[in-house]
């Protein structure tokens, strides 16, 4: 009789042991299916911004960055902040039209693209066939209303 008792206690134990691992086991699944998530939507967004120009550059060092960085949460969330700005600024900061703001240069994420940025423009143009430092690229009507620059 206690034998019995004794084997419905291990039994228990063993079934309780085996929720706790499970459920254990199913919290790190959902933590690691949240993270895969995110990294996936940041992809995604940085692949398609639709400003095909950034969608190349942002899409490629995407790829790139989260292939060989830990991708920590911190990293994650500084590339939140950069994909979270407008394509029109992110273009001109990234081709040195302009300077970025200083908590942006700051940014880890952005300071990794726009190195990208520098290096394949420093490999890939003629720095004769560029815009100076400062001044834009494309000239033409201007968001102000004072017509042609």
């Amino acid at each position: 009789m206690l034998r019995a008792i004794a084997r419905r206690a291990a039994t228990r134990a063993a079934r309780a042991s085996a929720r706790a691992t499970a459920t254990t086991s199913d919290a790190r699944d959902d933590a690691a299916d949240a993270r895969r998530r995110r990294i996936n939507k940041a992809l995604y967004r940085a692949k398609q911004r639709g400003f095909l120009e950034l969608d190349i550059v942002v899409g490629t060092w995407a790829e790139r960055a989260m292939a060989t960085t830990t991708t920590s949460d911190g990293f994650l969330d500084a590339l939140d902040a950069v994909l979270d700005v407008e394509n029109p600024e992110l273009f001109k900061w990234l081709t040195a039209q302009e300077t970025a703001p200083r908590e942006m240069r700051e940014n880890e994420a952005y300071a990794s693209l726009a190195a990208h940025c520098a290096k394949f423009l420093d490999e890939k143009s003629d720095e004769t066939s560029r815009a100076a430092h400062g001044r834009e690229w494309i000239r033409g009507w201007n968001d102000s209303g004072a017509g042609n620059q």
